[in-house]
């Protein structure tokens, strides 16, 4: 008797679940997206019919509940591989609504997923959602096996914040970012977020911040073992550095461009080209310093594509701002403008504020 077979003959809608889930999750690893998806709605079948009750004989963390939950984290999964991000951010409300139906959460897992509704709420959910991560994060029992996802939280927090004009909502969090963040790399990516922020809103200190303490710690840390925000602090402190010391920002971006990547299983199907985007207008930047105005450009234009092709229409109309600074092109300058129009306290509304008024005066 196989383990299906067995798992239905144990009367226990968690052992069904779990076994349901684990086939579910050995596809997607393989690469086997449709039976992963098929197994997804095994397990949320589970449970709903009259002869699919608890028996009571499963661990509490093992509830049917919480296999429900992480069936539901891996659509969302597969709806971010097709770009679809709004529809990721509501499967991550059901894994949650499944979860607090059980008898006991499993930290990580709650964290991995909020970390994940977080980014979606800085960037495209709506409001409503972006209070539920700020609610439920601080109900979370955050501990040192999640404080890179304690962090992301936060940061993540901040930029919403910043977004809908609550600036010191925005600081307040990012500091709670930094304080939690539990390597050299993160808190330096604090630092950068704070300080950018901080320029956006014409603070004195923020704009004549030169980096140089974070240069030298960044010149100390093994760029090559780490991945993911960790990493990306490379482009984002060149980024930073680039107004004040371009030679120092190239090599920081040259540093980042040179490290192997391995292929992990989560980057099996594509790469993430929100990761793309990012870089595009890191890059950028540094160029815009060494005097590189066509080829930043180019890259601009490629970082405002990929945020308008996969629904960012926040992110997109930040580097669009960039573009209409660097370009002149009213265009641009609109698209920023017709997203600022909806978060008129945010710093992006602050600065077209203040290209048009530098360009009614040119």
């Amino acid at each position: 008797m196989d383990a299906r077979a067995r798992a239905y003959s144990s009367g226990c809608a968690a052992v069904e679940c779990e076994v349901e889930y684990l086939a579910a999750r050995l596809s997607w690893m393989e690469g086997r997206v449709v039976e992963a998806l098929v197994g997804v709605e095994r397990v949320l079948a589970v449970g709903h019919g009259p002869s699919w009750l608890d028996s009571g004989r499963a661990e509490p963390w093992r509830s049917a509940a919480y296999w429900r939950a992480r069936a539901h984290e891996l659509r969302g999964v597969s709806e971010a591989l097709r770009e679809d991000y709004a529809a990721q951010a509501v499967s991550l409300m059901a894994a949650f609504e499944e979860f607090d139906s059980g008898p006991v959460i499993d930290l990580f897992a709650e964290a991995s997923m909020l970390r994940n509704l977080a980014i979606l709420a800085r960037d495209v959910a709506s409001p409503e959602i972006a209070e539920y991560v700020r609610s439920r994060s601080e109900a979370v029992a955050w501990n040192q096996n999640t404080a890179s996802l304690e962090f992301e939280v936060f940061r993540a927090l901040g930029w919403s914040q910043a977004r809908y004009g609550d600036h010191l909502g925005a600081f307040r969090y990012l500091r709670r970012s930094a304080e939690v963040a539990p390597s050299a790399a993160l808190r330096i990516r604090a630092i950068v977020d704070r300080t950018f922020l901080g320029h956006e809103l014409g603070e004195n200190d923020a704009a004549s911040y030169d980096f140089n303490l974070e240069v030298e710690i960044a010149n100390g840390v093994n760029w090559d073992e780490l991945s993911g925000v960790e990493r990306s602090t490379l482009y984002a402190l060149a980024a930073g550095v680039a107004p004040i010391d371009p030679g120092q920002a190239r090599r920081l971006i040259d540093r980042y461009f040179s490290i192997e990547s391995p292929v992990s299983p989560s980057e099996i199907f594509k790469r993430d080209r929100r990761q793309r985007a990012d870089e595009c207008s890191a890059h950028a930047a540094v160029l815009v310093a060494e005097g590189e105005r066509e080829r930043a450009i180019s890259l601009l234009q490629e970082s405002f594509r990929i945020w308008s092709e996969v629904g960012y229409a926040w992110r997109a109309a930040t580097v669009a701002a960039d573009l209409a600074e660097l370009t002149g092109e009213r265009r641009f300058f609109d698209v920023a403008a017709r997203e600022a129009a909806n978060q008129p306290h945010s710093w992006l509304a602050r600065r077209l504020a203040a290209l048009e008024t530098a360009h009614s005066a040119s």
